[in-house]
């Protein structure tokens, strides 16, 4: 049967190595443009002296393509399901964030959306394949439609089936994108549209371990072990609308014709955004022994909508490599403000308002040069009222020794809504929570010439929040500390490639926070080239590991994750092998997961009562093309 999963990327692949239209740089026997494809973000652009980068066409983890595995996430043992992290990262929002974090991971956001400069037209199609009938395509496009106003779309649609009952998963993403300079340089913008679609099904894990744990079971014979809920589905949409502009003043035309500079630039900046999100749970017929309340009926169909809108204005001098002064050349500074309005519905409706401020200053001019940059934002009225952060970091020159780094930041951030309120069939609840705050500092270590990166990372938090083991929230009012140790190092003997990468995370309140204290993740493999440097390929295996420990279970009413300490999961070392290729500019790759199953154990968990799959084979391929 496998051959329904090879016949169409087989083509495609048989298409790009023998067709006359294989994409080429060449216009003509007589003419060939270089091409240029480059791209930037936009939180780049806002302080001057913009860095590009190019698409990464190396082979390196090209075949990773479960986004929870590659970030050391916990999932539901289908891939693209509610995911949960395994290594502590505090992220800095500044206003209440509002519905479940478990689908972050697979959304596409405005942090996911770049400006693309390019000399010719740039495509590139992915296509995915493996059991449980997973296919994954995306296709992406980009384009100068003159020489100053770039746009593109990206779209990627996937979907798995058939591994547990009630677990399939689907995911479509959409993002139209454009941005413009005029002729003068004096004014651009940037805008996109995302919409995201998630519809999974939800089993609420194994109804006992003892079978799975115990046996042998096929990837076949999972799907027929009991599950705790039937007919349940969650759903999680949101449409962002996005556009921002900026006016760079301080500038005249001479007598040429041609723009100059006066004094320090002054860059005025509007930003508008929209974004729509909901999230819907929906059971016919659902589990008394799973769920202890029933509060609006014995079937349930829960929804909460979100619309956010937000308006920020900015005045920034950015850094600007034609000044003459060397301060304005790699100096960018400004302040700004940001007014956010929410409306909010459940079981009742409610909308609300912040107006917050900030700064910030940014020193960078070269690689061989110092950098420091730092921020403070801080909400003056509104719902968050007293809400803060503030970062700095700084980064010194590529020295022969090596580069260093520090990172320092601090912040009083709202506990998420779900946290505080909640008004559902299963779980109704409302808490006042304090602000949480935190205090991150890390420093880190890199040598280029030795592959090598070290960093170390203290959290130290106060009023955490939390789910606990009855998936009620709680806030721990005293501190709790992370520390985290993290070590990257790449090692090259002639043709073959050792990459280690070992991260190790200690709390001091492991009744609080459960984290599993060691995580690897390690590719040995030959690479090289064969048939005149027509093919580039790498044969190898790689593994990882995360050590086992308490992991946290998965509520589907809430699609939450909260603390339990029955089971542990994790312990087990999962091996790929796996061939990736490349030839011209088509990749491949064909691998097989989980190629230890039964041998170094016989079946392993990352959610508890959730099966991860055994053995499964999978085949990719990424085509780009180049047309003037």
């Amino acid at each position: 049967m496998l051959h329904r999963y090879f016949f169409f990327p087989g083509l495609l692949l048989l298409i790009s190595i023998c067709s006359s239209g294989s994409p080429v740089d060449s216009l003509s026997d007589k003419q060939t443009i270089r091409t240029s494809v480059r791209f930037f973000h936009e939180s780049d652009f806002i302080y001057g002296n913009i860095r590009y980068a190019a698409p990464d066409s190396s082979l390196e983890k090209f075949d990773q393509v479960n986004s929870a595995l590659r970030n050391h996430y916990n999932y539901l043992g289908t891939e693209g399901s509610a995911a949960s992290p395994q290594i502590y990262g505090k992220g800095l929002d500044l206003y209440t964030y509002i519905g479940p974090r478990s689908f972050d991971l697979h959304l596409l956001n405005s942090e996911n959306i770049f400006a693309w400069k390019t000399n010719k037209r740039f495509s590139q199609i992915d296509y995915h394949t493996g059991a449980f009938k997973e296919q994954m395509i995306s296709i992406f496009h980009s384009q100068n439609i003159s020489k100053s106003w770039n746009a593109g779309f990206n779209f990627d649609r996937q979907a798995v089936k058939d591994f547990m009952n009630y677990s399939n998963t689907f995911r479509s993403r959409f993002a139209l994108f454009t941005s413009y300079t005029s002729k003068d340089n004096v004014y651009n913008i940037f805008a996109h549209v995302i919409l995201n679609t998630i519809k999974n099904g939800v089993n609420g894990g194994l109804e006992s371990d003892s079978l799975f744990d115990n046996t042998t079971i096929t990837n076949l014979g999972i799907k027929g072990l009991a599950y705790r809920i039937s007919n349940a589905e969650e759903h999680r949409r949101n449409k962002i609308f996005y556009l921002s502009q900026y006016l760079d003043l301080g500038s005249r035309k001479d007598s040429t014709g041609k723009r100059v500079r006066t004094g320090p630039p002054i860059r005025l900046h509007h930003r508008f955004s929209y974004e729509r999100k909901s999230f819907v749970f929906s059971d016919s017929s659902p589990d008394s022994s799973f769920f202890s309340d029933f509060h609006y009926g014995s079937s349930t169909y829960d929804s909460l909508h979100v619309d956010e809108f937000k308006n920020r204005f900015a005045i920034q001098i950015p850094s600007d490599t034609s000044y003459a002064r060397a301060f304005f050349r790699n100096w960018s500074s400004g302040i700004f403000a940001e007014i956010q309005h929410v409306k909010y519905g459940q079981r009742a409706d409610s909308s609300w308002d912040n107006v917050s401020v900030g700064a910030n200053a940014q020193l960078r001019k070269d690689s061989a040069s110092i950098e420091v940059f730092s921020e403070a934002t801080y909400v003056v009225t509104g719902f968050d009222k007293g809400s803060y952060t503030l970062e700095a970091k700084a980064s010194s020159p590529q020295f022969s020794f090596g580069k260093l780094g520090a990172f320092f930041s601090t912040a009083g951030l709202p506990a998420d809504l779900n946290f505080r309120w909640y008004d559902a069939n299963n779980f109704i609840w409302k808490n006042n929570f304090e602000l949480i705050h935190t205090i991150q500092l890390g420093i880190n270590y890199s040598l280029d010439k030795y592959k090598l990166t070290v960093a170390a990372t203290n959290y130290k938090i106060q009023n955490y929040v939390f789910l606990d083991r009855n998936a009620l929230p709680h806030q721990y009012e005293d501190f709790l500390n992370v520390n985290q140790l993290s070590l990257l190092k790449k090692f090259t003997f002639r043709k073959w490639h050792f990459d280690n990468i070992i991260i190790y995370q200690k709390t001091d309140k492991e009744n609080i926070l459960h984290l599993p204290e060691l995580i690897t993740d390690q590719s040995l493999y030959l690479e090289n080239v064969y048939f005149k440097k027509a093919l580039l390929m790498s044969l190898g295996v790689s593994a990882n590991f995360n050590s086992s420990y308490y992991a946290d279970a998965f509520m589907p009413a809430n699609a939450m994750f909260f603390l339990q300490s029955e089971k542990k999961t994790g312990g087990y070392l999962r091996l790929d092998l796996f061939i990736n290729a490349k030839i011209k500019t088509a990749r491949i790759f064909l691998k097989m997961e989980n190629i230890a199953d039964d041998i170094i154990k016989r079946s392993y968990y990352l959610t508890p009562h959730y099966p991860m799959p055994g053995r499964v084979l999978k085949f990719g391929i990424s085509w780009r093309f180049f047309d003037q």
